[in-house]
């Protein structure tokens, strides 16, 4: 038992770069926590960090065992969830992945009742597109992901499974009261002479924004702002006459209200998007329960088979 544990302090130290940052994050002392990782090495017989003023640094030996670390933790908490699930409503720690449009759609709701049927659960949640999140899924940093599924250009681990859900539209975005959102038709050209917010982290619509330009020979849009923030991007659009690209689940009524999609030719584009999850974790009780949860929410929401084309898989 006290080998897991070992583990779970060993991880908390490769992520967090200290170990002081670790004891903080572990609430355990930091003394505490630097006789653990000295137990362990003693145990594998190898030094697993290189100390330094600025903290610590895998060494190759504490590379190669990261990955396998990673995944004992996840088959433990796996396990723990499934002999624990009926006794008291299961424990242990569910590290998840959460995109954008996810988080902001659906996530809330998704997570509150999941606790609420498994109060003794801690989750960790990390926001991200799949070309940040996908890659933490394989080496296992994460357990589960909703959002984006992989393009043809990612791949994914082994041990990894999708579940697809919706394929998600994305459409360019101004306030309700535009004059733009009354007109059957917007041209590049009425496009290009506008100011737009871009949310830096939709490569996908950067590419497709710019293409739909090109391909009108029109010039791009001189005044950009790109922003991480999506609650910057709507204040800008609402309030100060930008426009943007927007997944269309985040047009539903409930939170993109005072926004109008635009009737933009040669703009109609859609992604995969589901639940890709690691192994390990399949036919554990949380995990069932959150696939089930999600599903429901987007039938019950609208924001999935009503805007986006319906459920499948």
């Amino acid at each position: 038992m006290d080998h897991i544990w070992r583990l779970k302090h060993f991880l908390a130290i490769a992520e967090l770069g200290s170990v002081q940052a670790a004891a903080r994050h572990l609430n355990i002392s930091q003394p505490a926590l630097s006789k653990s990782l000295r137990e362990l090495e003693q145990h594998l017989g190898s030094a697993l960090f290189e100390r330094s003023s600025r903290g610590v640094t895998l060494t190759q030996a504490g590379q190669a065992f990261l990955a396998r670390s990673r995944e004992i933790e996840l088959q433990w908490d796996g396990a723990l969830f499934d002999l624990t699930a009926t006794r008291d409503g299961a424990r242990g720690n569910l590290r998840i992945g959460v995109g954008p449009t996810y988080e902001a759609a659906f996530m809330a709701q998704v997570l509150a009742r999941l606790l609420r049927e498994f109060p003794n659960l801690q989750i960790s949640v990390r926001t991200g597109v799949g070309a940040i999140m996908l890659p933490a899924l394989n080496t296992g940093e994460i357990g589960i992901y909703f959002g984006g599924l992989r393009s043809g250009t990612e791949s994914l681990a082994s041990e990894v499974r999708e579940i697809p859900l919706y394929d998600q539209s994305n459409r360019i975005v101004a306030a309700a009261d535009d004059p733009l959102a009354a007109m059957a038709e917007v041209g590049a050209g009425a496009l290009s002479a506008r100011a737009w917010v871009q949310l830096s982290y939709d490569s996908l619509a950067l590419e497709r924004i710019e293409a739909l330009f090109q391909t009108a020979g029109v010039p791009l849009p001189r005044t950009v702002v790109s922003t991480h923030s999506l609650g910057l991007a709507l204040d800008l659009v609402r309030n100060k006459g930008f426009l943007t690209s927007l997944p269309e689940p985040l047009l539903h009524p409930r939170l993109g209200f005072g926004l109008a999609p635009l009737a933009v030719p040669g703009y109609d584009w859609r992604i995969a998007t589901g639940i890709s999850y690691r192994t390990s974790l399949a036919g554990t009780a949380p995990l069932k329960r959150m696939i089930a949860i999600v599903r429901d929410e987007l039938g019950a929401s609208g924001l999935g088979p009503d805007l986006v084309g319906g459920l499948h898989g």
